[in-house]
């Protein structure tokens, strides 16, 4: 049986918006104030991508982002053309969140979750590729928010804020 890799359905708004509601939730479960939006630039390419999976092997949300880092260095080798490759597709993935209601951008950037909620089957329906990086969207909420500031995280990652 041959698999075929569906770029564009791991590429649609609404998905990636999934993915950083996720995100946004775990994150703001440890700082309630939301995540500022940049950093929603790093998640979301490092949770979607298939090559990092197996980085996040064995992890748990207590893990932490530097003990992650130091166990999987190779996130962080072509981590910035990863994200610059990938800024149009979260930058859709806001928007569609934003204009669906299911996340909210607040004053100084940050996000929250909206008023709005995506049904938990949706979610539970999903397999495979697309259920794992809803779930290491949320793994990287949890640790961006124990590491501090987005400016730390970004640092954490070998970027520049």
């Amino acid at each position: 049986m041959k698999t075929t890799h569906d770029v564009y359905a791991e590429t649609n708004p609404a998905y990636c918006a999934s993915v950083l509601i996720e995100f946004t939730k775990a994150y703001s479960s440890a700082r309630p104030e939301g995540p500022e939006t940049p950093i929603a630039y790093l998640a979301l390419p490092v949770a979607l991508s298939g090559e990092l999976a197996g980085a996040f092997d064995g992890t748990n949300k207590n893990t932490g982002l530097l003990e992650w880092l130091d166990r999987s260095p190779q996130v962080q080798i072509g981590l910035a053309e990863r994200i610059n490759a990938s800024m149009d597709i979260v930058t859709e993935a806001i928007r569609f969140g934003c204009f669906a209601r299911v996340l909210v951008m607040e004053e100084g950037a940050r996000l929250r979750l909206g008023d709005k909620k995506i049904k938990p089957s949706v979610i539970r329906a999903l397999g495979g590729e697309p259920a794992q990086a809803i779930k290491h969207a949320g793994r990287l909420g949890y640790w961006f928010a124990s590491a501090g500031s987005t400016r730390t995280v970004f640092d954490m990652m070998g970027l520049t804020a």
